[in-house]
């Protein structure tokens, strides 16, 4: 079996969008260890399991994980692809009772650019 890949969203700028947010004083050093060890324990599953990734709901292709850690809901989104058992993580929130439409509109938008442009990810960084 086949690992999964997880990547990150690069700027056109050529910067990772992922990496900044999970070193943000809005994530917790225990919030960013909890991810990305989600992250790696996923990386080994054939399918991901509903409770760690699913599809959010009134937004094809654009899945989110739910990782709670200190009482805060933590907010990566991301899509399968752009090949096959790879996964992009594509903006990072914190849910405050609700999920912000822009964040799931930056999602979207991000999702469509690296279906034009595969070359606007990277591989997880997990530093």
């Amino acid at each position: 079996m086949d690992p999964w890949t997880f990547f990150d969203f690069v700027s056109a700028r050529g910067e990772n969008e992922i990496h900044p947010w999970l070193n943000s004083p809005g994530v917790s050093t225990g919030a960013k260890a909890k991810i990305n060890a989600r992250i790696i324990a996923l990386q080994g599953f054939r399918f991901f399991p509903e409770q760690c990734f699913s599809a959010y709901k009134g937004w094809d292709d654009i899945y989110e994980s739910r990782v709670v850690f200190g009482g805060v809901q933590y907010r990566p989104f991301g899509f399968y692809g752009p090949e096959r058992k790879q996964f992009c993580l594509l903006v990072g929130g914190v849910e405050k009772s609700k999920v912000p439409r822009s964040l799931l509109e930056v999602a979207e938008a991000r999702r469509k650019i690296v279906i034009a442009n595969p070359n606007q990810i990277c591989r997880h960084n997990f530093s």
